[in-house]
């Protein structure tokens, strides 16, 4: 797929030779782009991207949409293009989510009712759209992350001629059950039928016209003419306007393979391309022509690979570094660039006889390694991968096994890595198995009535056998033909392990398993289990359950996230907060999914309203009302093969702590020093969430307890908050009053904070713990710092002298000792102290931090004005650096240097900063120089004592525009013939540069 976009615009008046041509695949753009033109809405933007394209090639526009929302990708908009005919409109969709935000990202059918594509156009600037196709769960069926769905061609009827037009993709998530929805859209065809014969303006993309790189099977691909042609008429020739490759050829598509036409290397060839049309062929097609390029070495592409002839097939001691870099697309990894992208090696294998192979590739000595078996070879559009196996860690080795390769097709095994210079030593061993493995799938049938299932074998292919003995385990069956064979039955929840076995090879087999469950009575809300109610804060009285087998319940769509499995259960409230939790959890299907999603209810079974989401195995359901009947919905938390056997229990929630509220604070007592002999015990236990809690989200309730105290003098202060549970508690500390609190704390804390606190001020500490466990118990300490270091205040920095050299004569050896943190520090929640360095010269500066105890950072503001080092950094600094780094300065300019740590660990370090070597130097060379005017109109005038041997001028991207050698003390730059704007201007003068920038107007 390569970019194809193209509207012919003819406005020699609106006449009948224009018509809608929009025919785009977005392959030639750039990774994230959009073809020029084409614009996304800003939320859930659609990008171009490889990851699963369709058909596992080029690149696929890409909306993720988190939750539900709508992305919509719009075309440009062609003024007065259309003709009277029909339009037609084709493309490619798929449609899947993405189950976690997080790696190891996971993907999985789209749930159903998962909202819509639409295309609608305009012929009016914007002001009307007509909508022409809808795609939705009732037309749309999931294959896979990279199968494609192609929507048939939908004729939506004759346009108005000299019309604007325009067309827009609007995507729509209802319904997620992951993470976010992805809707991928690909091959789009919006066209009117041709009025004329099509234009010669097709572009040859490869080989590009005059290149000498080709390889001797290269495969001719070239952008589409526009004009709508229907096929393409090839010729090729050793000599100009030569026929004697190939003879007017016709084909549909955009590509040509000249593989197996003997192609010579070090060879020109000459091609012409003429498109047509049922009005005949294009006029004035213009000849290009390739030059293949120089012989490879045995094994460095596919049109010289290494010959697999027999077997056992050993290499002993290979090197990619011997060969090249000859495909970077193509893999049959998860996208199309899977570890392909260094130096190749190819391996050819054309069996006489069908056959199964191995194939090991051990010894590796490098990671970020790959290797690839397809039918074809990479470059090949019709390319079959027939195994992959890549790995960053390749210390086991890589390997593909009982790969079928059938008679008469030609195979390539490719290896290769990640990266752009990965290479390694190998060893290789490819062997044919004695014979081929047979195939089957399974479906269950069910039979729930009476707690039952059977299993229907579909035998998809015998191997190499005559005949096949199936089993379960328990009993056999003779197989001597394809087809179905049914075995059982089963009890429901059982697991079955299929095997078929070759009766002449026992060596080949296949086996895989099955299992089935029916629904549980509970699967649907209208037989919700009534759960009891323990009143007692104990789990005595519990209702065994399982969400295995369960279906989705249509009749009430589900808000929160989470599988499908869902059941139900009722229950009657005991006042206006109940506690819910899940006990002794055990996997039914699949390992490591134990978590359960939780969704309340009020109403009735089909008009329910959804009040409130969980995710865990403890949940506390507040606001409600005494004696209302309440539902709630159970399933797995997260998607696929997973569901649960499980016990739950409700009762109402224990007494809350004295210091519930803000109103109630406990008083908190100075401790002498951080073994804080004066801390507060206190629970989080039956606690509840505090209006006055601001880290506290519309979707993140957590309860909470309070605590005062009122220093009696200014100083700093730590608080620190522990406990034996394994959650980590959190606390925040606030000034003013209860119902009108500001937050000191920047955010909610889990470790020690430290804050400057006026004396006599009163402080509120609130500690807090998640609402998905029952709470803990936990110590609060406060304590008293000694006085801050001089230099704690970035508005009170020591002057850093910068040193003659790398011996550092004013070198700084310091700790971070009674240094606290700082807002204007990147690292606000570290230790930092400041220090301000002046240059003497412009140029390249040495700052070197040694860390003499523990890991203290540093970095280099482009400021000397506290107010303004937000992410403000000298070129070449981020927030966390240490020992040497070199940056340009400005003589005379002031910059805040802050050294950072950690607050419970010691630092202490070495601080130098010194001028390169050169600078001094050059400032000798440079000390008269001088250029005017600036701006420039017309010219530059540069001049100083020594001779100028040479004058460099780069635009803004760096591109070198100018240059001239005037080898003399005064030189004049002609700038007229540059476009209007900024310039950067290097001077050499006696081997030593100086760089300026001027502005040409």
């Amino acid at each position: 797929m390569r970019k194809i976009t193209f509207l012919l615009m003819m406005l020699l008046s609106i006449t009948a030779f224009s018509q809608v041509e929009i025919v785009e695949n977005f392959d030639s753009g750039s990774q994230y782009q959009l073809p020029n033109g084409w614009t996304e809405s800003a939320l859930y933007a659609f990008t171009a991207s490889s990851e699963f394209a369709c058909g596992n090639t080029g690149l696929s526009t890409t909306a993720v949409i988190a939750g539900t929302g709508t992305s919509t990708l719009t075309t440009p908009n062609y003024t007065a293009v259309t003709n009277a005919t029909d339009l037609s409109i084709s493309f490619s969709i798929n449609v899947f989510e993405q189950d976690s935000q997080f790696p190891p990202r996971t993907y999985s059918p789209p749930a159903s009712n998962w909202g819509s594509l639409v295309v609608e156009y305009t012929t009016d600037g914007g002001t009307t759209w007509t909508n022409a196709v809808t795609i939705d769960d009732s037309n749309f069926t999931y294959v896979g992350t990279t199968t494609c769905m192609t929507v048939p061609t939908v004729n939506a009827g004759a346009l108005v001629a000299g019309s604007d037009f325009q067309a827009r993709f609007v995507a729509t998530s209802v319904n997620v059950n992951g993470f976010a929805l992805m809707v991928k859209v690909d091959n789009i065809s919006i066209t009117q039928v041709a009025t004329t014969v099509p234009n010669c303006d097709l572009v040859l993309l490869n080989p590009t016209d005059g290149s000498s790189t080709a390889d001797t099977n290269v495969e001719l691909t070239w952008q589409p003419a526009t004009g709508i042609p229907t096929g393409y008429k090839v010729s090729v020739g050793t000599t100009s306007g030569g026929t004697d490759i190939v003879n007017e050829d016709t084909t549909t598509g955009t590509t040509y393979s000249l593989n197996g036409l003997g192609l010579l290397y070090e060879t020109e060839y000459f091609v012409n391309i003429v498109p047509y049309n049922s009005y005949g062929d294009a006029m004035g097609c213009i000849e290009k022509s390739f030059t293949t390029r120089v012989e490879p070495i045995e094994g460095a592409a596919c049109s010289r690979p290494h010959v697999v002839s027999s077997f056992p097939y050993l290499v002993a001691g290979g090197n990619t570094a011997n060969y090249e870099n000859n495909v970077n697309t193509g893999s049959c990894g998860a996208n199309n660039t899977s570890y392909i992208t260094s130096n190749d090696v190819f391996y050819e294998i054309t069996p006489a006889a069908d056959m199964s192979i191995n194939i090991d590739l051990v010894n590796i000595n490098n990671n970020n390694v790959g290797m690839h078996l397809m039918k074809g070879c990479p470059t090949d559009t019709d390319k079959e991968c027939i195994g992959f196996d890549g790995e960053w860690n390749t210390s086991a080795g890589l390997g593909i096994y009982d790969a079928v390769l059938y008679a008469g097709n030609t195979y390539f095994l490719v290896l290769s890595a990640g990266g752009t210079s990965t290479t390694y030593t190998y060893d290789l061993i490819i062997t044919q198995n004695s014979c081929i493995n047979p195939t089957f799938t399974l479906t269950n049938v069910p039979d729930c009535g009476t707690g039952m299932f059977s299993i229907d074998v579909d035998v998809t292919s015998l191997g190499s056998a005559t005949t096949l003995t199936l089993t379960d385990g328990t009993s056999s069956t003779a197989i001597n033909a394809l087809g179905l064979v049914n075995i059982g039955p089963y009890q429901s929840g059982e697991t079955i392990t299929v095997s078929i076995t070759n009766d002449q090879d026992n060596s080949c087999s296949y086996t895989e398993s099955i299992y089935f469950y029916c629904p549980p009575s509970n699967d649907e809300c209208a037989n919700a289990i009534s759960l009891s109610v323990n009143t007692d804060d104990t789990c005595t009285l519990v209702t065994s359950a399982t969400n295995a087998g369960a279906t989705e319940s249509m009749s009430d769509p589900a808000s929160c996230n989470g599988n499908t499995n869902d059941v139900w259960f009722s229950f009657v409230a005991d006042g206006s907060s109940m506690i819910l939790e899940y006990l002794n959890v055990t996997e039914a299907i699949g390992t490591g999914g134990i978590f359960q999603s939780t969704e309340l209810y009020e109403g009735s079974c089909g008009t329910l309203t959804s009040l409130a989401c969980f995710t865990g195995q403890y949940a506390e359901l507040v606001n409600l009302t005494d004696g209302n009947t309440y539902y709630l919905r159970n399933k797995t938390n997260i998607t696929g093969e997973y569901a649960q056997n499980f016990d739950v229990c409700l009762k109402t929630p224990p007494a809350a702590p004295s210091n519930d509220e803000c109103s109630n604070a406990t008083i908190l007592t100075l401790s002498t020093d951080d073994q804080c002999d004066n801390q507060a015990t206190g629970t989080t236990l039956g606690a509840t969430p505090s209006a006055e809690n601001t880290c506290n989200t519309p979707t993140n309730q957590y309860k909470d307890v309070w605590y005062i105290f009122t220093p009696t003098e200014m100083a700093y202060y730590s608080f620190s908050v522990t406990t034996s549970a394994p959650a980590s508690p959190s606390f925040s500390i606030y000034s003013g009053t209860c119902g009108a609190l500001t937050a000191v704390s920047s955010y909610c804390s889990t470790g020690v904070q430290t804050h400057q606190l006026n004396s006599g001020e009163s402080y509120y500490v609130m500690v807090r713990s998640n609402s998905t466990s029952p709470g803990f118990e936990f110590n609060l300490c406060v304590w008293q710092l000694p006085p801050a270091v001089s230099n704690d205040e970035c508005s009170n920095p020591t002057i850093l002298l910068e040193s003659i050299d790398s011996n550092g004569n004013n070198a700084i050896s310091g700790t971070l000792d009674n240094s606290y943190p700082s807002s204007e520090s990147c690292s606000s929640n570290n230790r930092t102290i400041w220090y301000s360095f002046t240059p003497t010269y412009t140029g390249l500066y040495n700052f070197n931090l040694t860390q003499t105890t523990g890991y203290p950072s540093f970095t280099v503001y482009n400021t000397d004005d506290c107010l303004l080092t937000s992410g403000n950094y000298v070129s070449g600094f981020y927030c966390y650096n240490s020992g040497l780094k070199t940056a340009e300065v400005v003589a005379g300019t002031t910059y805040l240097i802050a050294i950072h740590g950690s607050r419970t660990q010691a630092s202490a370090f070495d601080l130098m900063v010194y001028p390169d070597p050169s600078l001094s130097i050059e400032s000798t060379i440079f000390e008269t120089f001088k250029y005017y005017p600036n701006p420039v109109v017309n010219t530059l005038t540069v001049e100083a004592k020594n001779t100028i041997s040479k004058v460099s001028v780069y635009n803004i991207v760096g591109q070198q525009v100018l240059m001239v050698n005037p080898n003399s003390i005064k030189s004049t730059i002609d700038m007229d013939g540059l476009k209007d704007g900024v310039y950067f201007v290097t001077v050499t003068i006696d081997g030593a540069q100086k760089t300026i920038k001027v502005v040409k107007r």
